[in-house]
């Protein structure tokens, strides 16, 4: 997938994600921060994509977002998707908010798009923080977070289309700015 569109949170819970990161890293658990060959920031992924009209993509976009406030996210739980590249992640509980706010970019931006990842449609969606990639070993992670506390609270505060996997933004937008 050449682009996603991704939830970025508040400054201190951008800082809480990149301690579990550092503790990660320590301990000998490349995080997503540590892996990226460019900046990566904490984010929560709304949706990916193929092809697609990139301007139209992003006009529409910001007219979802200007429409919305910053909302709460609560990142409430330590996950594994036990696939090949076995990902762990913080568990974002889907709650209206966030549903609402997927479901309106996912209604936005499908018209000038081609190829939607299927893990992130609406009702299919199981929203997450990265945290690291082509894990084997889940008990040294536990091992390496058994010092942090969950829930980080967080706000999401702002969004970005990437092309990815370089992470190259190509827009940026405020919640709210509207």
């Amino acid at each position: 997938m050449p682009f996603a569109i991704e939830l970025f949170l508040d400054e201190q819970a951008e800082s809480r994600v990149r301690r579990m990161w550092a503790a990660l890293d320590e301990h000998g658990i490349p995080s997503l921060g540590a892996l990226a060959d460019h900046d990566v920031d904490p984010h929560v992924s709304l949706t990916a994509f193929d092809h697609g009209d990139v301007d139209a993509v992003a006009d529409a976009l910001a007219s979802v977002f200007a429409a919305e406030a910053p909302f709460p996210l609560s990142l409430t739980a330590l996950g594994f998707f036990l696939t090949p590249v076995a990902p762990v992640f913080l568990g974002v509980t889907p709650t209206a908010a966030l549903l609402r706010v997927h479901r309106a970019v996912h209604n936005a931006v499908e018209p000038f798009v081609e190829r939607m990842a299927e893990y992130y449609l609406p009702d299919a969606l199981l929203p997450h923080c990265t945290l690291a990639l082509g894990v084997s070993d889940h008990a040294a992670v536990f091992r390496a977070l058994s010092g942090f506390r969950l829930p980080v609270v967080a706000s999401a505060v702002s969004a970005r289309l990437l092309e990815i996997p370089e992470g190259r933004p190509l827009a940026t937008f405020l919640l709210g700015a509207g």
